[in-house]
């Protein structure tokens, strides 16, 4: 299991490594990456003992026409006969006259490690790539490289990651877009669009400051042509309400709060204020989430059942 396990490191290292000349597209931005982890990294499947169903809606930059607009949802929970936990994601991302639409199934093999749990996953899927011409203006009339109606395009897509979990802290790589599929429109006098592989790290740690308060600060760095990073501090009441502010390097300053409407169902609001040159025409952006889980529970010899909670 352990050469297995090597084996599987090595091959995602290598991947990391391999570069290719890409047009590249950002993947959305997420203020709640913290709850939002299987669509950064496919080792989050199964990373809780329950049935975790998680929706997001991002619109972005508010104010300036064609602004970003990203809907996600996604389910994952633990398999004990397949060693691991499953998943699957959907996102729509709407940006001007392109839609992106993906969708892809994770796995993630499990491994109990010092005091807490290593997990490799992997995801597979597609992505489709829309433009709709029709929202185009072309310098020259007739012109056979601006579509006059929408044309789209579909590639497969593939995402890597590690994810290392205990009770009290996560760290996790991941990379997305590994195959860096190809998409062709067939638009005439143009060449095809490749992905461009993005690579996140991510991570957060839990301080228990007394029965009633804990403190959960994160980061998360990603990396494309250019390195983007975003710090989190979180306080939570019992568990049950939240509160933090966030800072993204040169874009933003967001605050964020959240509480469980009951014992399985939460609900997250975020609010970026856009410190970017396009402050001026930008009213900030807004996400907001709701999240589902389903806790299984595990019976032990003395016929109690008990809880397992995760972080993430």
């Amino acid at each position: 299991m352990k050469k297995n396990l090597t084996y599987f490191c090595l091959i995602f290292t290598i991947l990391l490594v391999l570069s290719n000349r890409s047009f590249a597209q950002q993947d959305a931005h997420y203020s709640h990456y913290m709850f939002n982890g299987l669509v950064l990294n496919p080792a989050v499947a199964g990373s809780k003992e329950s049935l975790s169903v998680f929706g997001l809606f991002r619109t972005q930059f508010v104010g300036i026409d064609g602004g970003p607009k990203t809907t996600t949802i996604s389910a994952h929970m633990p398999i004990p006969a397949i060693r691991g936990g499953a998943g699957l994601h959907i996102v729509n991302d709407q940006i001007g006259f392109e839609r992106n639409l993906s969708f892809l199934a994770s796995y993630a093999y499990k491994k109990e490690m010092a005091n807490g749990v290593l997990a490799a996953g992997a995801s597979l899927g597609f992505m489709q790539r829309t433009l709709d011409g029709s929202k185009l203006k072309a310098a020259d009339a007739g012109d056979p490289s601006i579509p006059s109606a929408s044309v789209n395009a579909v590639a497969p897509d593939i995402s890597l990651g590690l994810l290392y979990t205990t009770e009290q802290y996560y760290v996790g790589l991941s990379t997305t877009h590994v195959n860096r599929g190809k998409l062709n429109f067939d638009i005439p006098g143009t060449s095809d669009y490749r992905n461009v592989m993005h690579y996140y790290l991510t991570g957060g740690y839990t301080f228990n400051i007394n029965s009633a308060f804990d403190v959960k600060p994160s980061a998360i760095i990603k990396y494309t042509k250019s390195l983007q990073f975003e710090a989190n501090g979180m306080v939570y009441y019992n568990q049950k309400v939240w509160g933090g502010l966030s800072y993204r390097l040169n874009d933003a300053i967001i605050a964020m709060a959240g509480f469980n409407i009951t014992d399985r169902i939460r609900l997250g609001y975020s609010y970026d204020y856009t410190i970017s040159k396009l402050s001026q025409q930008s009213n900030g952006s807004h996400e907001v989430f709701l999240g589902y889980d389903m806790t299984f529970t595990k019976k032990i010899k003395t016929d109690v059942i008990i809880k397992t909670p995760r972080f993430l």
